[in-house]
């Protein structure tokens, strides 16, 4: 699944980060993760060893609180389960929305202030980060 642009536009209304779709060096397509208008991350389609999460961030836009997590797809291109956990041992649990942006990565919103995210495939846990405060808007 490959998000449209009105797809994404909707899925980041209201918060601080913004996504471009664009070209690495060589060519390859590449998606640029900017958090208040600050590049973080370049995102680039790789057959090798994909990061199946690149990052997850927080931050405040308009009064709310909002949590952003992002990554490569899978080698089978299915768009990844993803929670975003409050407490310090996830305890508590909030599955988020991804969706396959380029045909290469994910990305997924959620409102609400969050410790960590996990992204799991067929129920199997694959990666974990803390969501890192982002730049003040």
């Amino acid at each position: 699944m490959v998000a449209s642009v009105v797809s994404l536009e909707r899925c980041l209304n209201a918060t601080p980060w913004t996504v471009r779709l664009g070209r690495g060096s060589m060519g390859q397509p590449a998606l640029e993760v900017y958090d208040a208008e600050t590049l973080i991350d370049v995102v680039v389609e790789t057959s090798v060893a994909p990061e199946i999460l690149r990052g997850a961030r927080c931050g405040v836009s308009r009064g709310r609180p909002y949590a952003v997590a992002w990554g490569r797809l899978p080698a089978d291109s299915i768009v990844p389960a993803v929670l975003f956990s409050t407490g310090r041992w996830a305890r508590e649990t909030h599955p988020a929305e991804a969706i396959g942006v380029g045909g290469f990565c994910w990305l997924a919103v959620m409102p609400g202030r969050y410790r960590t995210v996990t992204v799991g495939q067929d129920g199997t846990r694959c990666a974990r980060l803390r969501v890192r405060a982002g730049h003040p808007s």
